[in-house]
């Protein structure tokens, strides 16, 4: 075995609820190489499906399992990968490490991007290296895995999800449509959750209109302005929703119910009022008043 020298330094996430073996002989092949072992962690303030766990966790995670014989430090993510290089390479500097010091991490993740002054190897899994037939072991410990879950929504921060609701007029806006959703008696504007594949608000509505109204023309799509939306299934949680409130115009097609909208119904302008709309949406029936009064 070769005589160990200078300092191996790991970069990673190790977003996982344990150290499995892979992760094991891959340390433990920059540990038989060298005095000193770091591993810096990346984090990122926003947590994420790719970023779950944070800091304080993988930290214990990783000492439980090597104790003093690995040194754990802090790596943020940042929005420069030559920033990011620099002040990797500072807090090496900080750390006073012995004698010559190789970096080791994934060729996507970390060496592809790093420009710092230390060498760069690629540490990876060789694809002998996992089994053939995995499978996920069933959770020994349901408690714990409830207790995960309640902690990991504890952390997260709040969101608020983002909607658009669609006026649709008719009529020189005289008429307008509304929809009726099963087991409720009162009305609501058409419209839903944006999509992370939607380019903006205004496809987004669109959107909806067609998976929620069928397939109908319109002109005239209005942004009139957003407002927060007091949902019954956000009551007494952190989390909320806004939403981003269009008028258009029919211009043809005959609006056919789809998807959660059992029924869609054209109502006399003149004729609305709160008591037609479910609560959450008669801020935005307010919104309507005081446009129809500017275009009056």
């Amino acid at each position: 075995m070769p005589k160990k020298n200078g300092t191996g330094i790991i970069i990673g996430r190790f977003q996982v609820f344990e150290l499995n073996e892979i992760h094991e002989k891959l340390i433990a092949s920059v540990m038989d190489l060298h005095e000193r072992i770091i591993i810096f962690l990346g984090s990122n303030p926003a947590p994420s499906l790719q970023n779950p766990i944070d800091l304080e966790l993988r930290v214990l995670m990783i000492n439980d399992r090597y104790g003093d014989d690995i040194q754990v430090e802090e790596m943020p993510d940042l929005p420069d990968d030559r920033i990011w290089s620099q002040e990797l390479d500072r807090r090496i500097l900080e750390l006073r490490p012995v004698g010559d010091v190789t970096l080791y991490g994934t060729e996507e993740d970390f060496v592809s991007h790093y420009s710092g002054r230390y060498a760069a190897r690629i540490l990876e899994a060789k694809e002998e290296d996992f089994p053939e037939d995995p499978q996920m072991e069933a959770l020994e410990n349901l408690r714990d895995f409830r207790a995960g879950i309640i902690y990991a929504n504890m952390r997260r921060f709040p969101t608020v999800y983002p909607t658009v609701d669609i006026a649709v007029f008719r009529n020189d806006r005289r008429e307008l449509m509304l929809a009726r959703k099963p087991n409720e008696t009162k009305y609501r504007l058409p419209g839903g959750f944006t999509d992370p594949e939607d380019e903006s608000y205004e496809e987004a509505a669109l959107r909806e209109l067609g998976e929620e109204c069928g397939e109908i023309m319109i002109d005239d799509l209005t942004y009139l302005g957003s407002c927060r939306i007091e949902d019954w299934r956000y009551r007494g949680s952190w989390d909320s929703i806004m939403t981003h409130l269009y008028a258009c115009v029919l211009s043809d097609g005959e609006p056919e119910p789809n998807d959660d909208i059992e029924e869609l119904r054209w109502f006399d302008v003149k004729k609305l009022n709160d008591d037609h709309f479910v609560q959450e949406h008669r801020p935005l029936w307010e919104m309507l008043q005081e446009f129809l009064e500017e275009e009056a």
